[in-house]
Protein backbone atom coordinates (compact mmCIF):
# COMPACT_ATOMS: atom_id res chain seq x y z
CA UNK A 1 0.00 0.00 0.00
CA UNK A 2 1.26 3.79 -1.06
CA UNK A 3 2.73 5.79 2.19
CA UNK A 4 0.19 8.14 2.03
CA UNK A 5 0.78 12.05 1.83
CA UNK A 6 0.32 14.48 4.17
CA UNK A 7 -1.55 17.65 3.26
CA UNK A 8 1.28 19.14 5.03
CA UNK A 9 3.40 18.04 2.68
CA UNK A 10 1.53 18.68 -0.19
CA UNK A 11 1.84 22.78 1.46
CA UNK A 12 5.65 22.33 1.84
CA UNK A 13 6.07 20.93 -1.86
CA UNK A 14 3.89 24.18 -2.78
CA UNK A 15 6.62 26.55 -1.01
CA UNK A 16 9.94 24.14 -2.62
CA UNK A 17 9.53 20.81 -3.53
CA UNK A 18 13.35 20.23 -1.73
CA UNK A 19 11.64 21.04 1.61
CA UNK A 20 9.56 17.93 1.34
CA UNK A 21 12.67 16.03 0.66
CA UNK A 22 14.76 17.43 3.38
CA UNK A 23 11.93 16.80 5.64
CA UNK A 24 11.79 13.02 4.88
CA UNK A 25 15.19 12.83 5.35
CA UNK A 26 15.05 14.52 9.06
CA UNK A 27 17.31 16.83 8.10
CA UNK A 28 15.55 19.89 8.22
CA UNK A 29 15.78 22.34 11.35
CA UNK A 30 13.09 22.98 13.45
CA UNK A 31 11.84 26.52 13.75
CA UNK A 32 9.65 27.67 16.28
CA UNK A 33 7.67 30.68 16.18
CA UNK A 34 5.98 31.57 19.54
CA UNK A 35 3.88 34.24 18.11
CA UNK A 36 2.86 31.52 15.25
CA UNK A 37 1.89 28.74 17.65
CA UNK A 38 -0.14 31.30 20.05
CA UNK A 39 -2.62 32.66 17.35
CA UNK A 40 -2.93 29.22 15.91
CA UNK A 41 -3.57 27.88 19.40
CA UNK A 42 -5.63 31.52 20.41
CA UNK A 43 -8.36 30.29 17.42
CA UNK A 44 -8.24 26.79 18.01
CA UNK A 45 -9.68 27.88 21.48
CA UNK A 46 -12.43 30.18 20.25
CA UNK A 47 -15.71 28.54 21.59
CA UNK A 48 -18.26 30.96 22.35
CA UNK A 49 -19.94 33.54 20.17
CA UNK A 50 -20.27 36.16 23.23
CA UNK A 51 -17.52 38.77 24.85
CA UNK A 52 -14.97 37.80 22.16
CA UNK A 53 -12.23 40.03 23.61
CA UNK A 54 -12.57 38.84 27.70
CA UNK A 55 -12.32 35.42 25.84
CA UNK A 56 -9.50 36.03 23.60
CA UNK A 57 -7.71 37.77 26.80
CA UNK A 58 -8.64 34.85 29.13
CA UNK A 59 -7.67 32.40 26.41
CA UNK A 60 -4.23 34.08 25.94
CA UNK A 61 -3.14 34.01 29.74
CA UNK A 62 -3.81 30.24 30.21
CA UNK A 63 -1.37 29.86 26.66
CA UNK A 64 1.09 31.62 27.89
CA UNK A 65 1.09 28.92 31.09
CA UNK A 66 0.51 25.98 29.14
CA UNK A 67 2.33 26.30 25.60
CA UNK A 68 6.11 25.92 27.00
CA UNK A 69 4.88 22.49 28.53
CA UNK A 70 3.43 21.61 25.03
CA UNK A 71 6.54 22.90 22.26
CA UNK A 72 9.64 23.41 22.95
CA UNK A 73 9.72 27.07 23.93
CA UNK A 74 10.89 29.01 26.66
CA UNK A 75 8.84 31.15 28.91
CA UNK A 76 11.21 34.04 28.25
CA UNK A 77 10.43 33.58 24.55
CA UNK A 78 6.58 32.82 24.77
CA UNK A 79 6.10 36.13 26.77
CA UNK A 80 7.07 39.01 24.34
CA UNK A 81 5.26 37.18 22.25
CA UNK A 82 2.02 36.96 24.65
CA UNK A 83 2.46 41.02 25.29
CA UNK A 84 2.93 41.90 21.58
CA UNK A 85 -0.25 40.04 20.62
CA UNK A 86 -2.14 41.75 23.59
CA UNK A 87 -1.96 44.80 22.01
CA UNK A 88 -3.94 43.39 18.42
CA UNK A 89 -6.92 41.39 20.97
CA UNK A 90 -9.12 44.51 20.33
CA UNK A 91 -8.46 44.70 17.12
CA UNK A 92 -8.54 40.59 16.03
CA UNK A 93 -11.88 41.13 18.30
CA UNK A 94 -13.63 43.74 16.73
CA UNK A 95 -12.68 42.72 13.10
CA UNK A 96 -14.29 38.68 13.40
CA UNK A 97 -17.28 39.75 15.71
CA UNK A 98 -19.28 39.85 12.44
CA UNK A 99 -17.73 36.45 11.24
CA UNK A 100 -18.11 34.01 14.16
CA UNK A 101 -21.30 32.54 12.46
CA UNK A 102 -19.01 31.20 10.19
CA UNK A 103 -16.66 29.39 12.46
CA UNK A 104 -18.66 28.10 15.38
CA UNK A 105 -19.71 25.67 16.64
CA UNK A 106 -16.71 23.33 14.96
CA UNK A 107 -14.49 20.86 15.57
CA UNK A 108 -11.16 21.58 15.70
CA UNK A 109 -7.99 19.61 14.81
CA UNK A 110 -9.85 16.92 12.62
CA UNK A 111 -7.85 13.74 11.68
CA UNK A 112 -8.32 12.51 8.37
CA UNK A 113 -6.99 9.85 6.14
CA UNK A 114 -7.81 7.96 2.84
CA UNK A 115 -6.11 5.03 1.78
CA UNK A 116 -7.91 5.13 -1.51
CA UNK A 117 -6.58 8.88 -2.03
CA UNK A 118 -3.26 7.81 -0.47
CA UNK A 119 -3.76 11.50 1.56
CA UNK A 120 -3.67 12.27 5.15
CA UNK A 121 -4.05 15.52 7.25
CA UNK A 122 -5.08 17.67 9.86
CA UNK A 123 -7.58 20.17 9.28
CA UNK A 124 -7.68 23.03 11.52
CA UNK A 125 -11.21 23.42 11.68
CA UNK A 126 -14.24 21.88 10.95
CA UNK A 127 -17.01 24.70 10.46
CA UNK A 128 -20.55 24.93 10.72
CA UNK A 129 -22.26 22.77 7.36
CA UNK A 130 -19.25 20.55 7.44
CA UNK A 131 -17.18 24.13 6.06
CA UNK A 132 -13.40 22.62 5.86
CA UNK A 133 -11.19 25.83 7.21
CA UNK A 134 -7.48 26.84 7.26
CA UNK A 135 -5.79 28.89 9.96
CA UNK A 136 -3.04 30.83 8.95
CA UNK A 137 -0.46 33.44 10.73
CA UNK A 138 0.86 35.06 7.65
CA UNK A 139 -0.56 38.44 5.89
CA UNK A 140 -3.45 37.41 3.87
CA UNK A 141 -3.18 38.48 0.33
CA UNK A 142 -5.08 41.98 -1.08
CA UNK A 143 -7.63 39.64 -2.15
CA UNK A 144 -8.87 36.14 -2.26
CA UNK A 145 -6.54 33.13 -0.24
CA UNK A 146 -2.89 32.45 -1.31
CA UNK A 147 -2.21 29.60 -4.14
CA UNK A 148 -0.63 27.26 -1.21
CA UNK A 149 -3.82 27.99 0.79
CA UNK A 150 -5.99 27.21 -2.03
CA UNK A 151 -4.72 23.79 -2.66
CA UNK A 152 -3.98 22.56 0.61
CA UNK A 153 -8.10 23.28 0.99
CA UNK A 154 -9.13 21.60 -1.69
CA UNK A 155 -6.62 18.69 -0.37
CA UNK A 156 -9.08 18.62 2.40
CA UNK A 157 -11.88 19.11 0.83
CA UNK A 158 -11.29 15.73 -1.04
CA UNK A 159 -10.61 14.07 2.21
CA UNK A 160 -13.91 14.76 3.45
CA UNK A 161 -15.64 14.73 0.62
CA UNK A 162 -14.76 10.64 0.28
CA UNK A 163 -15.90 10.78 3.59
CA UNK A 164 -18.96 11.79 3.53
CA UNK A 165 -19.61 10.85 -0.22
CA UNK A 166 -20.55 13.85 -1.72
CA UNK A 167 -18.52 17.02 -3.61
CA UNK A 168 -17.16 19.62 -0.90
CA UNK A 169 -17.29 22.75 -3.18
CA UNK A 170 -16.03 25.49 -0.53
CA UNK A 171 -14.04 26.32 2.51
CA UNK A 172 -12.53 28.89 4.24
CA UNK A 173 -9.23 30.36 5.65
CA UNK A 174 -9.10 32.44 8.28
CA UNK A 175 -6.30 34.80 8.76
CA UNK A 176 -6.01 36.21 11.90
CA UNK A 177 -3.44 38.92 12.30
CA UNK A 178 -6.20 40.77 10.09
CA UNK A 179 -9.11 39.30 11.85
CA UNK A 180 -10.30 38.14 8.79
CA UNK A 181 -12.02 35.09 7.19
CA UNK A 182 -12.40 34.70 3.44
CA UNK A 183 -14.60 31.78 1.63
CA UNK A 184 -12.80 30.56 -1.15
CA UNK A 185 -14.43 27.71 -3.83
CA UNK A 186 -12.75 24.70 -4.55
CA UNK A 187 -12.90 23.85 -8.15
CA UNK A 188 -12.32 20.50 -9.51
CA UNK A 189 -8.64 21.83 -11.13
CA UNK A 190 -7.56 22.51 -7.60
CA UNK A 191 -8.66 18.46 -6.25
CA UNK A 192 -7.24 17.45 -9.98
CA UNK A 193 -3.49 19.29 -9.25
CA UNK A 194 -3.32 18.45 -5.37
CA UNK A 195 -3.54 14.55 -6.79
CA UNK A 196 -0.62 15.30 -9.17
CA UNK A 197 1.28 17.11 -6.26
CA UNK A 198 0.42 14.02 -4.24
CA UNK A 199 2.38 11.43 -6.55
CA UNK A 200 5.41 13.67 -7.00
CA UNK A 201 5.54 13.66 -3.49
CA UNK A 202 5.94 9.86 -3.49
CA UNK A 203 8.44 10.16 -5.39
CA UNK A 204 10.55 12.48 -3.81
CA UNK A 205 10.08 10.45 -0.24
CA UNK A 206 11.39 7.61 -2.15
CA UNK A 207 14.46 9.44 -2.64
CA UNK A 208 14.60 11.43 -5.36
CA UNK A 209 16.31 14.57 -4.60
CA UNK A 210 13.67 17.66 -7.02
CA UNK A 211 15.03 20.16 -8.67
CA UNK A 212 15.21 23.48 -6.82
CA UNK A 213 12.89 25.91 -9.02
CA UNK A 214 13.59 29.01 -10.61
CA UNK A 215 11.38 31.31 -7.73
CA UNK A 216 11.99 29.16 -4.77
CA UNK A 217 12.90 31.98 -1.77
CA UNK A 218 16.20 30.57 -1.25
CA UNK A 219 17.58 33.83 1.22
CA UNK A 220 14.57 33.35 3.58
CA UNK A 221 14.51 29.55 3.40
CA UNK A 222 15.27 27.19 6.83
CA UNK A 223 16.84 24.28 4.65
CA UNK A 224 19.31 26.64 2.78
CA UNK A 225 22.33 25.73 4.26
CA UNK A 226 21.96 22.02 3.76
CA UNK A 227 19.88 22.69 0.40
CA UNK A 228 23.51 24.72 -0.87
CA UNK A 229 25.77 22.02 0.77
CA UNK A 230 23.93 19.06 -1.49
CA UNK A 231 23.91 20.99 -4.33
CA UNK A 232 27.93 21.86 -3.91
CA UNK A 233 28.44 17.94 -3.43
CA UNK A 234 26.30 17.03 -6.40
CA UNK A 235 28.39 19.66 -8.81
CA UNK A 236 31.79 17.92 -7.91
CA UNK A 237 30.48 14.85 -9.07
CA UNK A 238 28.93 15.88 -12.12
Amino acid sequence: MPTLVRISEIGLYLRCPRLVYFENQRKMPKRIDAKQILLRSLMLSLSQKSDLEGQLKEILARLEDELPLVYEIEPDDIEPACRELEGEIAGIAQGLAGRLDLLLPCQAEVDLHSDKLGLSGRLDRLAPGGTPSLIRTGKAPQDGIWKRDRLMLAGYALLLGEKQRTHINQGLVEYPRQALVRAAEIHSVDRARVLRIRDRIRQIKEGRLPDRPEDALCPACEAREICETRHSLASKFF
